[in-house]
Order: C-alpha cells, then structure tokens, then sequence
C-alpha cells in the first residue's frame, strides 16, 4: 500500500515536470512560433502582395486616365498642324453634333475613306476571323437555295450556325472601322438570313416530299432554342439613368431592340417605362417626355424624380425651395441619421434657411412620378400588353435571402411601380420599400409571406447586371449592356480601350490593368466566403454586413457582349459624380438622350452583326404561326361555324367562354417550351389575313384563340398531371 503511494506521487511529480517543461519550452519559443503562424498566413492570404496589387492598380489607373486627357490634347494640337488630321478632326467634331444616324453614319464613313478602312473592310484575309471557312460555307447555302433543296438547308443550318462560329464576335473586327466590319462577314449574315427566309417561305422543289408547316415550326423553335437570346440591360446609375433612354431609342429606331430586358435601380425605371409601353408610344410620348393616353396609364410623364430640398407637397412653396447639385451631394456625404442637421448646417453656410427635410418625403415623391410614369400595371399585364420581358432586380432587406429577380414567371402579380421604386430606394437618399400586388379583384396590397413583409432596396448594390439570373431562366447568352453607374468605370475596364488595334504599349498597360482588377475582385470575393461562410449567421446577412457585392459583382459584359457607357461622350467622370442626384429639365432630358444615342450608333454595325440570325430566326417564328393560324381556320371554319350557330339559340356558354380567363392568358399560352414570343392578339394581324368581311375576322378571331388556347392548355395540365404538385 505504501509502495503504491509512492508511485502516484512520483508519478504525479513527473507529470507536473514534464507540464512545466513543456510551458517553459512554448515560453521560450513563442516569438518562433508566432513567426511561423505569420508566416503561414502571409504564405496563405499574401497580405502585403495584396496592397501592392492594390497600389499598381490605382497607380496604373489613375496614369492612364492622365495619358488619356493628354493624349486627347496632344491630337488637338496634331489636327491643327496636319491638313490630313485637320479633316479628321473636323468630321469628328461633326459626328459629336450628328443629329441623325444617317448624317453619323456618312461621316463614319468619310473617315474610313480618308484613312483608306474602306479597303480594310473589302479584304477578306485577316488573322481574327477564319474567311476560308465563312467563304466556304457562304457557297454552300448559296448552292443549295438554286437547288432549292430545303431539307438539306435545314440539315445544314440545324447544327451550322452559331453566334460565336468562325471567331465572329471578335471585338477588333468591330473597332477598327467605324462604318462596319468587314464585307465578307456582312455578306455572311445576309446568305444566312436569306436561308433561313427561304427555308420558312419557300415551296419544296417539284420532285420532293412536302414540308408542313408544323415540322419547319418545330425546326425553327429548336434552332432559335439553340442559338440563344439578346438580352438589355441597363444598370443603376441614378439621374444619369435618363441616359439610357437615349440608348433605348437608337435601338428602337434599328429594330434591334431585345425583348427581353432587365434593369436596377435607376435602370428598372427606364425598363419599366419601356415594357409597359408599345415601340409607337415609345416614340410618340416617351422620347417626347409627353404622358401616354391609354388604359392603365396616367397620361403624365415626370423627369423630377428626386424632391427638392426642403419641398413638402405644397406646390405653392417650390418657388422658395432653393435646391443645388451640390446641396444635394453634401447631403448624400453625410450619414442618414445626421442628414437633417447637415442641411440645416448647409443651408446656414449658404445663408438660406429652409423647412426641414424628411427622408420619407423623398420616397413618398419619388413613388408619386414612378406611378405616373410608369401606370398600375403589374408584371404580367405588362408582358401580355407589349410582350416584353422585364425584368428588375431588388435587394431584399432580410438576412438570408439573396437579390430577387422579378418578372412575369416569378412575380406575375406585383406591380411594377413598386418593383421599380424598391428597386431604387438608394440607402441614404430613399427609404426601403415593400413590393405592392394587385389581387384578382384589382385591390391593392402588400406584398407577404407569413404575415411578414420584407422591405426591399436598392437593387444595383448587389445584382446591377442579373446576367447569369437571366441566362438560366431564359436561355440568353448575349447582352447588351448600358452602364450609367460612374464608379463602374473604377471597377471595371470601361475607362480604357482595349482593341487588338491600339499601341502595342498602351494596349498591354491595359490588359495588366484589367488583370490586376480582375485579381482583386476574385481575392475579396474568396475571403468574404471565407471568413462570412464560417460565421454562424446566414450567408447573405454576412455578406451584406461585408458589403462584398458591390465591390465584387459584375459591372460589365464579357468580351463577346456589347457593353457600353451612354454618357462617355458627353460629360467626364468628374461631371458624372456631381450630376448623380439632379432633376434634368425637358431640354436637358432630350439633349442627354441625344448624347447617349451618339454614343450607341456607333455600337450598331456590331448589334446587327451579333444579332441577325436570332432577329430572323424570331421573324420567321412569327410567319409560320401566323400560317398555322390561316390554316386552322380554313380547316375548322365551316364545322366550327355550324357548331356556333347550332348553339346560338342554346343557353350553354360557347367554347371561348367555358375556358377560364386564366388558360387565355398569352403570358400561359407561351409557357409551353417558355417560348419568348408576341402575345397571340398581336401575332394574328388582320390586316395580314385580309378577310373581306368584318364579321368573319371577329369569328376568325374569336374561333383560333379559343382552339389554340384549349390546345396549350391541356398540354399544361398534362404535363402538371404528370409531374404533381412537386411542380
């Protein structure tokens, strides 16, 4: 028993020397051991080679920006000198002040002769594109449309055209003429266009088979299914939104404009406005800053988007408002919860004195120009209306949900006012806002889940360009993108040219540029997910606490989109910062669409080479539906005119009536395959048809949709049918 004494204690003293030991021995290393932690981490996160990436790229920007303004003075100075630039300069100076693109265009084109790009453009042979190959397949439609052989053009075009085929889309074969690209690739798109023309009009030569209509449907759904859409997208920017109208404009004007479009922010605005509104009154009222007379709108169109400083909804006291750009930034400085204090300091320092300003009477005038603008329409009546797409995008003010695409499929019954003006609610200048929703009765309420309402904001601070959204949903991979957003041009390339045709020098300077910009972004955007992912809170709370999306996100298209600064033109970045929160005036308005509308017709020889397959592809989508309907009424016209009139005397609702206003929605009867396509109503043009008697179109009419929509219908049930109420 004693022996066993002992040996615990001396076990026990062992322990406790080998403990004290062991301190001592981490004591003594720990200035070691602590280099070796640091080392570690400096191994893993390379902090100091962080800064000094950070540094180069604000070194490296902000001596390009300086090389840029003096280069620009050192041309002026060169064109004053040479009778060659002299010329150029001053057809140059004439397209800054083109009233039309016609008169752009033929100035584009007196340049390019003068610089002899006129031959450049004829030359088949570059190192971008492969022209054995565009020239070989050119011959090859050719010859088949002679021999009239369309079901060998359609095997040819089923897999054999592609937006991107034969290096296509390469951006130098875009920038070094003004006028065009080269001829061969024009006339490339043209054979294809041709073809596929004659593949949805022509007849099947004598000795072959015919082709029904449904099966060259059916082959132009797939192929249009494959090649892809064009999408718009317009991005936050605040006043300097109203530039995007300009850019909505010249795309109107060419027929380029995608169906589909998205926008946040003061970019949701401009989209709103434009889905809810038919290209005519785009024209006759939107670009007139005139108020459009139809149904669901308010006949009235207000530019004042932001209130004056210390107006109140009393109209009689404006004219004692005093309200500046630079009141307007001082107060966007300042942070919100010292905001009325900081105008009165300014007001002081100014030596006015003014009501008290409330943030809530912002929002509260902000909703009252977007409801007059825009009008009550919600996302689905505003497909089934002009059948555009919109789509916005809104930052929900909860903590563990992300950006929040709207449109017609995931909010069909919110209204876009509200969408649009949750959309811009700018922290600091605009409240958060809840999404309003138009019930069956055309009541209004809020938006809820659970009885819990969520406040949404600005839209552009996490998902300014929705693009991978957008191509999952559908099917786009191209984009047209107008980026009004001032700090974009920090974060992104836009400031720099990066074309294959610029000094060698200069052009490397910027890639190194973009590499650098590209670096960081992917550097804070893994340690956010490092570091937000292991904290026990959702994600998104974690990730908006870091702010990580707006420095992270996406504020241009890839190298084969079209991406674009409408105001580059027309102001500088300086200017752009102080004119972020102004009210322009008519004329204002009018010149800054003007400008911007500069800016993008030299973007349209690219948009219609990028875009004329898909356009034709959707044309002759629409010509066959069109023929089908022709058919189905000649087809069905005598039998279903003997059923109406059996029951006319018959107290039984006829077909159309017994079908549920909800299965004619058009928004439904395109969900089949989610075409994108016109609602039916403007599909089926009379006038096209050209019945003698009036009547008999109404009943043509009345008697096709009633078929077509029971046809979709029952192939929707079907298919919930199927698939239960997983779906």
């Amino acid at each position: 028993m004693k022996s066993e004494q002992i040996d615990s204690s001396e076990l026990e003293a062992f322990l406790r020397h080998l403990i004290q030991e062991a301190a001592d021995t981490i004591i003594r290393n720990l200035p070691e051991m602590r280099k070796v932690v640091l080392e570690t981490l400096n191994m893993v996160f390379m902090p100091k080679e962080f800064a000094s990436q950070v540094v180069i790229a604000i070194t490296l920007q902000t001596t390009m920006l300086t090389a840029n303004q003096i280069w620009y003075i050192f041309k002026a100075i060169a064109a004053s000198v040479s009778t060659h630039s002299r010329l150029i300069g001053q057809l140059r100076s004439q397209q800054r002040m083109a009233e039309s693109q016609d008169e752009w265009m033929d100035l584009a084109e007196q340049i390019d002769n003068i610089q002899g790009l006129d031959i450049w453009r004829t030359e088949k042979n570059c190192l971008l594109y492969e022209s054995d190959r565009i020239q070989a397949r050119i011959d090859e439609l050719v010859h088949l449309m002679r021999r009239r052989d369309i079901f060998d053009l359609m095997f040819t075009l089923r897999g054999g055209i592609g937006r991107n085929h034969f290096g296509l889309l390469h951006e130098g074969l875009f920038s070094r003429a003004m006028a065009g690209t080269k001829l061969l690739i024009e006339t490339y798109h043209n054979v294809v266009c041709a073809a596929l023309d004659f593949v949805c009009d022509a007849p099947v030569a004598p000795n072959d088979d015919p082709i029904p209509n449904e099966s060259r449907l059916a082959f132009f759904n797939e192929t249009r299914h494959s090649y892809g859409r064009t999408a718009f997208l317009c991005s936050g920017g605040a006043a300097l939104g109203f530039y995007h109208v300009g850019v909505v404009k010249a795309l109107m004007t060419n027929g380029l404009m995608p169906r589909v479009l998205g926008g946040s922010s003061a970019g949701s605005i401009v989209t709103a406005i434009v889905a809810t509104r038919t290209d005519e009154e785009c024209f006759r009222d939107f670009f007139e800053v005139q108020g459009t007379h139809a149904p669901g709108h308010s006949g009235l169109m207000k530019t004042d988007f932001f209130r004056p400083v210390g107006y109140n909804g009393d109209d009689a006291e404006t004219a004692k408002v005093k309200d500046t750009g630079l009141k307007r930034a001082f107060q966007l400085l300042i942070p919100l919860t010292l905001r009325n204090f900081s105008s009165f300091i300014y007001d002081i320092l100014t030596g006015f004195k003014r009501p008290t300003d409330i943030l809530k009477n912002d929002t509260r005038h902000l909703e009252a120009c977007l409801r007059a603008n825009i009008g009550d329409f919600t996302f689905q009546e505003a497909f089934d209306r002009t059948g555009r797409i919109l789509n916005i995008t809104v930052s929900p003010r909860s903590k563990s949900d992300p950006p929040r695409l709207l449109n017609y499929l995931t909010s069909p019954h919110v209204l876009i006012w509200s969408a649009a003006l949750a959309s811009a609610s700018l922290p600091g200048v605009f409240e958060a806002n809840r999404l309003v929703v138009k019930n069956p009765d055309g009541t209004e309420r809020y938006e809820s889940t659970s009885g819990m309402t969520v406040l949404f904001q600005d839209g552009s601070m996490e998902a300014d360009l929705p693009m991978q959204q957008l191509s999952e949903m559908f099917n786009i991979n191209h984009f047209i993108i107008s980026q009004a957003n001032p700090h974009a041009v920090m974060f992104a390339s836009f400031g720099f040219e990066r074309s294959v045709w610029i000094n060698p020098l200069v052009g490397n300077i910027n890639g190194i540029l973009h590499f650098l910009q590209n670096q960081l972004r992917s550097y804070l955007r893994n340690v956010f997910d490092l570091f937000g992912g292991r904290r026990i809170a959702p994600l998104w709370d974690t990730r908006r606490n870091m702010g990580a999306q707006f420095f992270t996100q996406e504020y241009e298209g890839r190298d084969t989109d079209i991406s674009l600064i409408p105001w580059q033109q027309h102001r500088s970045l300086t200017s752009a910062m102080f004119n972020l929160i102004k009210n322009p005036t008519p004329e204002e308005f009018k010149e800054w669409v003007l400008a911007a509308e500069r800016e993008t017709w030299r973007h349209i020889p690219r948009i219609k080479s990028h875009c004329a397959e898909e356009r034709t592809l959707d044309r002759c989508v629409q010509r066959l539906r069109k023929k089908m309907m022709i058919e189905a009424y000649q087809a069905h016209h005598a039998s279903s005119r003997l059923v109406l009139e059996q029951k006319s005397g018959d107290n039984n609702p006829t077909f159309n009536e017994r079908t549920p206003s909800f299965f004619q929605s058009p928004s439904l009867v395109c969900l089949g395959g989610l075409n994108i396509c016109d609602p039916y109503e403007k599909v089926l043009s009379m006038d096209e048809v050209q019945l003698h008697n009036a009547q008999v179109r109404n009943d043509l009419y009345r008697q096709t949709m009633a078929f077509l929509t029971l046809e979709k219908s029952l192939s929707i049930l079907i298919w919930l049918g199927r698939h239960g109420t997983s779906w």
